[in-house]
């Protein structure tokens, strides 16, 4: 979202979304069923929201609850979820046409989807990469140079069509740690063993669009500004198109109109939009947050050469201010989390 998912990295690895955290949250525990069915794979998440702020502002979370779930398709053959939190199964392949249904018992208590469709999706004929310069900015501002970023793709004529983007940037992870120094009295960077380790930057908005008045035209969605900046000198981003349900389409159009923003389980506002798709059988008045996401999915990869050059722009540099360990040895390992892998992205160019 990975909806909600990034809540907390160490803690649950389903994240879509990464966090932003303006204020404290409302204080209340909410159950947490977010799940994603495609043609590559399934992923289930089912947790805690937070349960307490305390007085000093620290967060508690609650354990997981005990869960068991399975899915099940239009013939009722039944696919057994071994993993409730949040990774990926890529021995599923779900089928465009399709119908899903989602069931889950958690801590005792019964939940079930709606029934939903996988539609097919229209190729992402292109990614458009335009320079533009912001000029309502200082021009000390990371962006006052920068790339704007757009989908674009074919409608499939006579027929309603709802969109999802989401992209992933990957960059070379400069560190992975940080230690103290006692004698020079500031931290210092230490670097990753090995040292082939990436960072991970996800989108964090609702980004959907029906096509409602643009039915079989070109669509063509802004997705997000990348700087004109240093480090990398090849700045890689997968840009995933989504065709989605109705249902899920109003439930992030809604995130969209209200915060522009999807939060996360940590950040549980009023203007929240709570599952559309997942009820408790005995209490459907239990509001849950994340949503059973069915969707076909088309994706290309782009790399933005940072060391072009662009007439009147200015590349700006952008490095670590803290100084590395001296010494040689000393390496911190590059653990495999939800911000951060091992393995290579798919299309990398060094």
């Amino acid at each position: 979202m990975k909806i909600f998912y990034w809540l907390v990295v160490l803690l649950f690895i389903s994240c879509q979304f990464p966090v932003e955290q303006s204020e404290l949250p409302e204080t209340r525990k909410f159950m947490v069923i977010d799940a994603q069915i495609t043609e590559n794979y399934l992923r289930l998440n089912v947790v805690y929201s937070l349960q307490e702020v305390t007085s000093r502002g620290e967060y508690n979370l609650p354990n997981p609850p005990t869960t068991s779930a399975y899915l099940t398709d239009s013939k009722g053959v039944r696919y057994p979820i071994v993993n409730t939190r949040g990774v990926a199964d890529s021995s599923f392949r779900g089928k465009v046409g399709e119908t899903y249904q989602l069931f889950v018992v958690a801590d005792g208590k019964s939940y079930e989807s709606t029934r939903e469709i996988m539609r097919a999706c229209p190729d992402l004929d292109t990614v458009i990469v335009q320079y533009n310069r912001e000029q309502f900015r200082s021009r000390d501002d990371v962006l006052y140079d920068g790339f704007d970023i757009y989908a674009q793709t074919r409608d499939v004529a006579g027929q309603e069509n709802y969109y999802q983007w989401e992209w992933t940037h990957y960059r070379k992870a400069p560190y992975c740690n940080k230690i103290f120094s006692q004698v020079e009295f500031k931290e210092l960077l230490v670097p990753c063993n090995p040292s082939d380790c990436w960072n991970i930057v996800y989108n964090n908005r609702a980004q959907v669009e029906s096509d409602k008045l643009r039915d079989g035209k070109i669509i063509v969605h802004p997705l997000l500004r990348v700087p004109f900046a240093t480090p990398p000198n090849k700045y890689y981003l997968r840009v995933e198109q989504r065709a989605i349900t109705p249902i899920v389409f109003a439930h992030f159009n809604s995130i969209k109109e209200k915060a522009e923003n999807l939060g996360t389980l940590f950040d549980v506002p009023a203007q929240t939009s709570f599952n559309p798709n997942v009820f408790n059988v005995t209490d459907p008045g239990e509001k849950i947050i994340g949503a059973f996401n069915v969707f076909s999915s088309r994706y290309r990869i782009i790399h933005i050469d940072m060391m072009q050059q662009i007439p009147g722009a200015n590349l700006k540099y952008i490095y670590e201010t803290e100084p590395f360990v001296a010494d040689p040895f000393l390496t911190s390992p590059c653990i495999e989390a939800i911000n951060r892998t091992r393995t290579k992205p798919e299309g990398w160019i060094d």
